[in-house]
């Protein structure tokens, strides 16, 4: 099967090196504080032949890496027959973001495996049990997805943590990888909430990320000691002065996002860093290792962080 290439933004990429992200559906089994999935976005969803053609067509032309993301993707039952099916044609990575809470049933954990899961992404909102209820609404919820995590950990398979940046979490990042540090997670990633959608008008979610940096900083320090990783994926590397190397530049992944209205690469997507400010011209980073600040950002709080990386002006001759 030879390899073709795709085009994600302004960029061509071998399909062999994509992953095709679909969105299956946004509805979830439970409903964060933050979350931007409004009530209308919830009864959207992929019918599963469609979500088959496009994955066949992308198999045809190359591709091995394939995520399937919402919602909450472990509660659509078709997910795990679309696992198989996918692992049965040749896609060698299947990634499967979630808040982690149908792991905690042994038996789903188990099946989820055998399927042909091969990276399990876990969005872990706090390390506390009244943290977690507020975030996420259930008391129970930080008991089920530790029981999630630990079942995962006893069938060989070790996700990563994805973590949310907002107004409550920034102070509690360092405890919070520590935390899931302990149950052998060794990769976290640090997304910034996003006002977007449902999420729109809760501005209070979304600091400064200046006020924030303490917590941020102390979370990379944090992961440094404990050896394990801690990455941004939201926040333009001239904000984390210092801590260049701990941001990742979403284009890296080579993602294709396919959702039930629109595909575009991830680095597209009016909730990812894509936008610069007119204050970013000239720094040296522009059009290369960084895309710039998220719109929503900048709506909120403008460019007075942005500390462009400007190129020194060369000295008159004599």
């Amino acid at each position: 099967m030879s390899a073709t290439v795709v085009k994600l933004g302004t960029q061509w990429f071998e399909y062999a090196d994509v992953l095709v992200d679909v969105m299956i559906g946004y509805a979830c089994n439970v409903q964060c504080d933050y979350c931007s999935v409004t009530d209308e976005m919830r009864k959207e969803n992929m019918a599963t032949a469609p979500v088959m053609a496009a994955l066949a067509e992308a198999r045809r032309r190359g591709a091995t890496k394939v995520s399937f993301g919402g919602g909450e993707p472990t509660i659509r039952r078709s997910l795990l027959p679309l696992v198989r099916w996918c692992r049965d044609r040749g896609y060698r990575s299947i990634k499967i973001p979630s808040n982690g809470l149908m792991y905690s049933y042994r038996s789903f954990a188990e099946e989820a495996c055998d399927a042909g899961i091969t990276d399990f992404h876990i969005s872990f909102m706090a390390h506390t049990e009244e943290l977690y209820t507020r975030i996420m609404g259930r008391p129970d919820a930080l008991s089920l997805v530790t029981q999630g995590v630990r079942n995962l950990k006893a069938l060989g398979r070790k996700p990563v943590g994805d973590l949310i940046i907002k107004h409550d979490t920034w102070m509690h990042l360092a405890d919070i990888v520590e935390h899931w540090a302990g149950f052998g997670i060794d990769t976290f990633n640090l997304w910034l909430v996003s006002l977007s959608d449902r999420n729109r008008d809760n501005l209070e979610s979304l600091p400064m990320v200046s006020e924030m940096r303490p917590g941020i900083e102390a979370a990379f320090d944090r992961g440094k000691r404990l050896g394990v990783t801690v990455r941004s994926r939201h926040i333009p590397r001239c904000m984390l002065p210092g801590y260049e190397d701990h941001v990742v530049d979403l284009r890296e992944d080579k993602v294709l996002v396919v959702t039930p209205r629109a595909t575009f690469a991830l680095w597209e997507s009016r909730i990812s860093p894509n936008t610069y400010a007119e204050k970013c011209n000239g720094c040296r980073y522009q059009y290369g290792s960084c895309l710039g600040e998220r719109r929503d950002y900048l709506e909120r709080w403008g460019d007075a962080e942005l500390r462009p990386a400007l190129e020194p002006v060369a000295a008159p001759a004599a």
